[in-house]
């Protein structure tokens, strides 16, 4: 029996489309699926905790909830002027630093961060609720050391095993995180824990402090930081080499 002509030519280039290599950026399911159409992969990860396997990345929701920081402004561009020789507030981040608040509640964090006119990027809640607390391109004050080139993002918790504990606020973490590595093209080595940026030079290179006389590269030993602790940095780094930012990811 002779197929139609129009059969057998879709036969053939299904025949070639499925036997020839893959190119960069392409899916045997089509470009969609790595567009986001079809979802992004789940990641199976043997270096996550069960908890944290089998979900997929989706682009983070910000809900806007923003610190005073326009008020600070002066005082800001003098510490910034003072500690790292920067005369502008506006940047184009290079890194991310991870924290945790130790205080408990999303409304207790705002709080003591607009009384002590502290500011940082992102707060992520225990159920995953996700505020931009001021513009990605704008300096904060957040990670002392490095506030010069990163972005910060708290996760409300006391402690680590409390941050550990709410694995929806976790995977959100990693989602913020993947999402601002892509567009900014941040390497994901760049992605650091306060506690590391405490460490200084040996661990964080980008670290500076021209204000103290003492401590120029690292912090003091009684400002030693835990946040947000190695295993949550662990499970951190696992999930962004199982699944390293992409454009697809904007």
């Amino acid at each position: 029996m002779r197929l139609p002509a129009a059969i057998l030519l879709t036969a053939m280039m299904w025949t070639w489309a499925s036997a020839r290599p893959l190119f960069f950026g392409e899916s045997r399911l089509g470009n969609a699926c790595l567009k986001g159409q079809l979802g992004h992969p789940a990641v199976f990860s043997a270096d996550l905790p069960p908890q944290l396997r089998g979900r997929s990345y989706s682009r983070p929701d910000f809900i806007d909830w923003p610190l005073d920081y326009r008020a600070w402004e002066k005082e800001h561009l003098k510490y910034f002027k003072k500690t790292y020789g920067e005369s502008s507030l506006n940047f184009k981040p290079s890194m991310i630093v991870m924290h945790f608040t130790v205080v408990p509640t999303a409304e207790q964090t705002y709080a003591v961060l607009q009384r002590r006119k502290v500011s940082v990027h992102l707060m992520v809640d225990r159920d995953g609720s996700t505020y931009q607390l001021m513009p990605f391109d704008r300096r904060c004050n957040g990670a002392y050391g490095v506030n010069h080139k990163a972005l910060s993002i708290e996760m409300v918790a006391t402690s680590e095993s409390d941050l550990l504990s709410h694995p929806q606020q976790l995977f959100q973490s990693f989602c913020c995180v993947k999402y601002l590595c892509a567009k900014y093209d941040i390497p994901p080595e760049k992605v650091v824990g306060h506690y590391e940026v405490g460490m200084g030079v040996t661990r964080v290179p980008e670290y500076l402090d021209m204000a103290d006389p003492y401590y120029p590269t690292r912090y003091p030993p009684n400002e030693k930081r835990t946040d947000p602790g190695e295993t949550y940095m662990r499970w951190l780094r696992a999930y962004l080499k199982a699944d390293p930012p992409t454009g697809y990811d904007l």
